[in-house]
């Protein structure tokens, strides 16, 4: 007597699983089980939707957990969003810590994509000097500092023009705003994460384009290895000048980096709508979005080295 076809299914697919638990082996690499995981995450999705296909109660596709890290990542994101631009050179010490956007509105060539935009080409965020700060102060003027620093940092280049080598162009601080957002202590950790998977800044360590401008800086005999991307194309910092170093990538590689990433996340342009996308997350008939984790550029390719001149990039 032949099987009910949907036994023969059932049994396929119990099968298919022990051959993806096989496929691990013993000791497989971390691009395997990454690999492996997203497979899995899309196939459950699917799995659910078919399941709720056959449930005759209808079930919405997503639950409002505000407790749920993504929910807070992007109710911070859209709060960020909500704070007025202003020019990065201007900011002055106030007390909190949180999350942060840098913007850039200047004509240098790499970034006349993104100029004047609602992408921002840099996001990070500020820890609390206190772990345990329920409030500002407790906080500490943590949100400020990283921006000055920042700013600093862009000084020193903008510095340098004078002595750009050929095919380079100069940046300018005036050219740059910024939004901040004081946050609740531990909400910027998952802010971060959504805002770098929702633009891909170009200056974020994790888009691998050019990356670098948050390193702090040390002798380039304590990691005589690479120069970061960033201080290859605004270079300025009297550290990562030391002519030991070589370069992480050239300046056309650099170039090709950063326009693949704004081939695939084009730059937004109208606020409204970007609210409107990020509003989009929380509809419950649709589902939300995913964020996406690998980089624009793709996950093989090269990206900040620990032994890099300047240490690790503080995000």
């Amino acid at each position: 007597m032949a099987r009910a076809p949907d036994r023969v299914a059932m049994d396929g697919l119990a099968k298919a699983l022990e051959a993806v638990r096989e496929s691990l082996g013993e000791d497989p690499s971390p691009t395997v089980i990454r690999r492996v995981r997203t497979g899995l995450a899309e196939h459950a999705a699917a799995l659910e939707q078919m399941r709720a296909s056959t449930d005759p109660i209808s079930t919405p596709r997503a639950s409002f957990d505000p407790a749920d890290p993504k929910a807070i990542g992007r109710m911070v994101s859209i709060a960020l969003l909500a704070q007025e631009r202003v020019p990065l050179e201007k900011v002055t010490p106030a007390y909190g810590s949180g999350v942060y956007a840098i913007y850039y509105e200047g004509d240098h060539p790499l970034y006349a994509a993104i100029s004047k935009s609602e992408t921002p080409i840099y996001v990070g965020k500020a820890d609390p000097q206190d772990g345990d700060a329920s409030n500002p102060r407790e906080q500490g003027p943590k949100l400020t500092g990283r921006l000055i620093e920042h700013a600093g940092t862009i000084k020193t280049a903008e510095g340098y023009s004078n002595q750009l080598p050929p095919g380079l162009s100069p940046i300018s601080l005036s050219d740059f705003t910024c939004r901040r957002l004081v946050c609740a202590t531990n909400a910027q950790l998952v802010a971060e994460k959504h805002l770098i998977s929702t633009f891909w800044p170009v200056w974020n360590s994790e888009t691998k384009a050019c990356w670098g401008m948050s390193k702090h800086g040390d002798s380039a005999g304590t990691r005589a290895n690479k120069r970061s991307p960033w201080d290859v194309v605004h270079p300025g910092r009297q550290w990562a000048l030391d002519t030991r170093l070589d370069n992480s990538l050239s300046p056309e590689q650099i170039a090709e980096r950063i326009d693949a990433t704004l081939q695939k996340y084009p730059p937004r342009k109208d606020h409204a709508a970007l609210l409107e996308e990020m509003l989009a997350g929380f509809r419950q008939d649709d589902g939300a979005p995913k964020d996406e984790l690998v980089p624009p550029v793709g996950e093989e390719a090269s990206g900040p080295d620990p032994d890099e001149a300047g240490g690790e990039d503080d995000e």
